[in-house]
């Protein structure tokens, strides 16, 4: 049953609330307000209940001592240096799973501060909800098209599908309470950025899932708070110390297509018994 939530801090009193079972968390660092701002525009026009997920600003972390963050293991999977604003990009991730956790609701929208919505958005949440037996985890939002093949028809043009290449992006997922608990755990210590961890959720018994077309841009034009491609250039290996790294991305690869196919199977085989 598709129930009412109660009301998010920040809300105002009387505000009717959406008759589903979701609550999002919106990533936001203390040092970027302006962007606060700007998400609280965009989600007043969705009703959709939230909280603020204070940011971890990596720049102040003390990166050698974190138990939660495998320097070596990131330097041999990624191929590059660690970059503070990428870990705490990460940390901040762990962080909202453990929030939408310790919550009452049954789904959770976790967002990045960047993150914009179509106007079909809320009759799209409610048709994956009516079908979650078909994902653990939706990313609705993606830098690549994730080769995708279509499992479930949804709300208007979208359909639910099971990515066979890389998908990429972390700015708006849907998550259940069953995938946040397993990658709340399975996700630390830390070893690749965060949007490159998820990719592997099937590594874990998780059903990831993409819908298309995307109906939530990965690029809503902000500046990225992460860097951006110059800046990042500086962390990365010359081309001989990535070796590792492009052998770990080309597993990731081949393994990738033999689970896709797999689920494939499978949401095609429940389908016709």
């Amino acid at each position: 049953m598709i129930k009412y939530l109660s009301a998010p801090i920040g809300a105002r009193p009387g505000r009717k609330t959406a008759p589903l079972a979701v609550q999002a968390f919106v990533i936001n660092l203390d040092r970027s307000p302006e962007r606060m701002a700007n998400m609280k525009r965009r989600l007043s026009s969705q009703p959709i209940q939230w909280h603020r997920v204070p940011a971890i600003d990596g720049h102040r972390l003390e990166l050698s001592s974190l138990e939660d963050v495998d320097a070596a293991g990131y330097r041999w999977r990624h191929g590059k240096s660690l970059n503070p604003a990428e870990v705490g990009c990460y940390l901040s991730h762990l962080r909202a799973l453990d929030q939408f956790l310790r919550s009452d609701a049954e789904y959770g929208l976790l967002l990045e501060d960047d993150a914009a919505f179509p106007a079909d958005f809320p009759s799209l949440l409610e048709r994956l909800i009516q079908v979650d037996h078909l994902w653990d985890l939706v990313k609705l939002s993606g830098f690549h098209s994730g080769t995708p093949i279509h499992i479930e028809q949804l709300a208007g043009p979208y359909a639910l599908a099971v990515p066979l290449s890389r998908h990429m992006n972390a700015n708006c997922i849907l998550y259940s309470r069953r995938a946040a608990g397993i990658l709340s755990q399975r996700l630390r210590p830390m070893s690749l950025p965060f949007d490159h961890a998820l990719e592997r959720a099937w590594l874990h018994g998780l059903k990831p899932r993409i819908v298309t077309p995307t109906p939530c841009p990965a690029d809503t034009g902000m500046t990225s708070t992460i860097g951006d491609r110059a800046h990042l250039k500086r962390f990365k290996f010359p081309m001989l110390r990535r070796v590792p790294a492009m052998l770990f991305r080309l597993q990731t690869e081949m393994l990738r297509l033999a689970f896709g196919v797999r689920q494939v199977a499978t949401a095609f085989g429940t389908r016709i018994r």
